[in-house]
């Protein structure tokens, strides 16, 4: 697991909006995680799924269900480097 200076400022930014980072911490756990049953929780409770165009090999999911916070990452070489979370505006603009 490898957060990027792109991810840890978002995450600075984050706790500056007093977001509620254990949750961010419970979806980062299930990804450092990587089995089987973890990965089905994310796909079933966070909508994890993998991105298209410029995001192309990189996965998203929502870290709350209720709300539009997401975590992108990019699995390389069995690592995963967390590259951005924010909102949907934050990340996609």
């Amino acid at each position: 697991m490898e957060p990027l200076p792109s991810f840890v400022r978002d995450v600075k930014r984050l706790l500056k909006r007093h977001a509620d980072i254990a949750k961010l911490n419970t979806v980062v756990n299930l990804i450092a995680e990587n089995t089987t049953a973890s990965t089905k929780t994310l796909e079933q409770r966070h909508n994890m799924h993998v991105l298209k165009g410029p995001w192309k090999g990189h996965r998203e999911c929502h870290v709350c269900n209720a709300g539009d916070w997401l975590l992108i990452w990019v699995v390389d070489h069995g690592v995963a480097y967390l590259e951005r979370t924010g909102s949907h505006d934050e990340l996609f603009r």
